[in-house]
């Protein structure tokens, strides 16, 4: 067994446990802002991995998708592994969508990254990014109310949310070939109209608050 299948075998042990819990699969957690689709997306300003600050508003008018990711998670690593979250960067930037990844854990978490870490993080997984920034204080996840990775936020052009929730309906890369949210709500917005399925439930680990 490679360490691909067992990624797999584990996130399945994984999600039957949250299934049993009556979880859903989606990590619950109290005291987060609950933004709603058409609301003001929360400004924010946070360091890359490029060691500068880049802020939300710096891309007023652009499409901006904010990827929650954690390089310890083993859903995450199976969308990474499959090259599906690769594909959808890809296809974001070739109709110049920004793409901002956004991990978010503390130097004592075991999914902190530095800035070195996180530039050998993309090259390795040949990710498509606009920018990787870091939240380690939470203020930012906790803003937007987001518990989970990988979970998926768009901010439309004229900075309201847009889209929450998860990538697709597929929670395993080798599951039969499902629904494409985030693809979906890249079209309807890129043409120009409101997303049909604005808000979906990500299953994944939680974030490291």
């Amino acid at each position: 067994m490679d360490s691909f299948d067992r990624l797999k075998g584990f996130a399945r042990v994984a999600v039957v446990s949250l299934l049993a819990a009556g979880g859903g699969g989606y990590v619950h957690a109290a005291g987060f802002n609950r933004v709603n689709i058409g609301a003001p997306a929360p400004t924010f300003s946070a360091k890359g991995a490029d060691g500068k600050a880049h802020r939300l508003r710096e891309y007023a008018g652009r499409l901006v998708v904010l990827e929650w990711t954690s390089p310890v998670c083993p859903f995450t690593a199976v969308k990474y592994n499959s090259g599906a979250i690769q594909a959808l960067q890809r296809y974001a930037a070739a109709h110049q969508v920004v793409w901002l990844s956004i991990d978010t854990a503390a130097s004592d978490k075991a999914g902190y990254l530095t800035a070195a870490d996180a530039r050998e993080r993309i090259a390795r997984t040949h990710a498509t990014v606009t920018e990787f920034l870091f939240d380690m204080d939470g203020r930012i996840a906790r803003s937007y109310g987001a518990k989970t990775t990988p979970s998926f936020f768009i901010v439309d052009r004229d900075g309201t949310l847009a889209y929450e929730g998860a990538m697709d309906d597929q929670v395993f890369a080798d599951d039969a070939t499902g629904h494409e949210y985030m693809k979906s709500a890249l079209d309807d917005l890129l043409a120009g109209h409101r997303v049909r399925a604005s808000e979906t439930r990500p299953q994944g680990c939680a974030i490291e608050y």
